[in-house]
């Protein structure tokens, strides 16, 4: 089965990069510089290759937040507004730091309070559906919304830095509690190591784990799970909570690892984090190659565009033609396991 991801995931990648080169031929001028820039550019040298992994992380987390959710058969898809309260949370809790503080138990610190607050915002909508009956995929989705709105109203009110001007954004956090560096000049941070340890342990309580094996039970069949003492709504409310939780991590990662300071337009690592879980098909591992091969299409049209007439949109052209790809791949496997059922039954 893994094989057969992995064989999946080359192709998907061989078609985008072919169709890759066709947009680029059909849509530049400066056609030899712009593929040599695009899909060589971001390895040219260490500024670019570390922004590139840099820009992976977040979405390393929020891939691993979809996964565990999905796979679980719970459609967590508010993670672009947990990674905000996450994000904001943690800003605030490290702007009120004394400045001697330790650096080590602040970075800890830091990403425990966005993990909780990520965890918190999603959990609404877990109460909300087990109180109420609320949809939990309407609920998280439109609880997103509002709580992009809230975190920009807190930028430009409570928690605003005068010197942005009119735009949302908090006063910079002490510039000792960012976290460390490992590939200057670039802005790569020690949050790889956090991000690639967070897929290896899901991977490990995925395959090893005895919630792994209730998170596999739930999501193929929910019923046989209920009979079997497994509580849904038990697993349902903790997996909501972690996924929410990753997700503030994520906004953590980019603004201690970044940012410096958390501002109302962070990039959509919500999103695309679930189109990279997609994509991945939730393996931990594969999410971790997709997540760096999606920051790498990012980077090269950003390098590209630098040197050659490529304009950045070109990126999310080529994520969205993965993301259809992947899709219509899994589409047509339903439909032939489809047409095997009821050739059986005939």
């Amino acid at each position: 089965m893994k094989k057969n991801l992995f064989i999946s995931f080359i192709s998907t990648v061989g078609i985008s990069l072919l169709i890759t080169i066709i947009i680029i031929i059909v849509s530049t001028k400066e056609t030899n510089m712009a593929i040599k820039m695009f899909f060589f550019g971001p390895f040219s040298n260490r500024y670019f290759c570390g922004n590139m992994i840099t820009t992976a992380l977040p979405l390393i987390c929020t891939g691993l937040a979809t996964s565990i959710a999905f796979s679980s058969g719970v459609f967590n898809v508010g993670l672009q507004g947990q990674l905000f309260v996450g994000a904001l949370a943690g800003t605030y809790f490290a702007y009120h730091l004394p400045s001697n503080f330790p650096v080590v138990i602040a970075t800890i610190a830091v990403l425990i309070v966005s993990f909780f607050a990520g965890g918190a915002a999603a959990h609404v909508s877990t109460y909300l559906e087990n109180k109420l009956n609320v949809s939990l995929f309407l609920s998280s989705i439109l609880l997103s919304n509002a709580y992009q709105y809230i975190v920009i109203y807190i930028l430009e009110g409570p928690f605003h830095d005068p010197y942005a001007g009119f735009s949302a954004a908090s006063p910079y956090i002490n510039e000792r509690f960012m976290f460390a560096k490992i590939l200057p000049p670039s802005d790569l941070h020690i949050g790889l190591f956090i991000a690639f340890g967070l897929a290896f342990v899901y991977y490990f309580l995925m395959e090893r784990g005895v919630i792994g094996y209730e998170l596999k039970i739930i999501g193929k069949n929910p019923l046989f799970a209920y009979y079997g003492g497994i509580s849904n709504q038990r697993i349902a409310t903790i997996i909501m909570f972690i996924s929410g939780g990753l997700a503030g991590v994520a906004g953590a990662f980019d603004i201690f690892g970044v940012q410096g300071r958390m501002i109302g337009m962070l990039a959509g690592y919500g999103w695309t984090g679930i189109a990279v879980a997609i994509v991945a098909r939730y393996d931990p591992i594969l999410i971790v190659l997709v997540s760096i091969f999606f920051s790498y299409i990012q980077k090269g049209a950003e390098v590209g565009a630098l040197f050659s007439d490529i304009t950045v949109e070109m990126a999310q052209v080529i994520q969205g033609t993965i993301f259809f790809l992947v899709t219509a791949e899994g589409l047509l496997d339903y439909v032939k396991r489809s047409k095997k059922g009821v050739n059986r039954h005939d």
